[in-house]
């Protein structure tokens, strides 16, 4: 009889166990995180004082069921930028994608910019051409100055580099060199004095600042994945393991770039202590 009671202990505890690991990783994977930014520059227009902006990075596909939607109407911002990553190249659902967006655009101007997800999948040009149909502001390795009550801005995007590297290793590329040079070649043409980049990789960074550029919307890193207690992300993209950007902002001399931690998964299927985020930046002039 012990025995018995013994063992219906022992599987109860394991249930309860097992229930308590499934809720914290729905919860985990599903319960979105809105982080919030403020950003202060000198060079930064009176007119875009108070200027919102919301960041979706890293979605591959997941579908939220218009809670994001939702979230992002809540917050009422100026302009919506996404910074790659929108497919997962893997399990591409392009439908899925536009629906979300088609939403989206009703909320605010949208600028977009490519992920590695996207350069490797075999639709992009399906998803470049509904996007455009959508009104989206596509930033592939363009420049558009934004004008408010007769000041301006730049946003420069950057579409992302994979396409120049090879495929079976892409994640460990220098494409450094590569990005320099078509930094060089944008801002050549510069008319704003502030100017705003949306670009996928945020292991760049030492490039963007280089360029001068001021603030730099960026993704990738999915937060490191796995994030552990006083260390950070575990592993991420072109950084290998506890890589130095996997999440908020980093600031190097005039230059300021806000890492998102990304909304989906793609190959590792779980997030842990690392929920989907939203982010959202308030400009503010000094």
């Amino acid at each position: 009889m012990r025995t018995w009671k013994k063992a219906n202990k022992t599987l109860l505890q394991f249930l309860c166990f097992l229930l308590t690991a499934v809720i914290f990783f729905i919860l985990q994977n599903n319960a979105l995180v809105i982080s919030k930014y403020t950003y202060t520059s000198p060079k930064l227009p009176a007119a875009f004082d108070n200027y919102t902006i919301v960041q979706i990075s890293d979605l591959h596909n997941k579908d939220f069921r218009g809670k994001l939607v939702a979230e992002i109407k809540q917050l009422k911002p100026d302009m919506i930028v996404i910074t790659g990553d929108l497919i997962d190249r893997r399990k591409t659902k392009i439908e899925t994608a536009v629906a979300f967006i088609r939403e989206v655009v009703k909320i605010a101007p949208t600028y977009y910019v490519s992920g590695n997800h996207e350069q490797l999948s075999d639709d992009y040009d399906v998803l470049l051409s509904k996007l455009q149909a959508l009104q989206v502001h596509m930033m592939e390795d363009a420049y558009e100055p934004l004008e408010k009550n007769g000041a301006k801005i730049g946003i420069i995007g950057l579409a992302d580099p994979a396409n120049q590297e090879r495929e079976e290793s892409y994640l460990w590329v220098d494409s450094s060199g590569y990005v320099k040079a078509k930094l060089q070649e944008l801002c050549a043409g510069l008319e704003t004095d502030f100017n705003i980049l949306l670009s996928h990789r945020p292991e760049l960074f030492s490039v963007y600042r280089e360029m001068q550029l001021d603030l730099v919307f960026s993704g990738h890193a999915h937060g490191g994945q796995i994030r552990l207690p006083f260390i950070g992300g575990l592993i991420a993209p072109n950084q290998g393991f506890f890589p130095q950007f996997t999440q908020g902002v980093h600031t190097d001399h005039t230059t300021a770039m806000v890492v998102s931690r990304g909304l989906g998964n793609s190959v590792f299927p779980l997030r842990v202590f690392n929920r989907p985020e939203l982010v959202v930046v308030t400009l503010k002039q000094a």
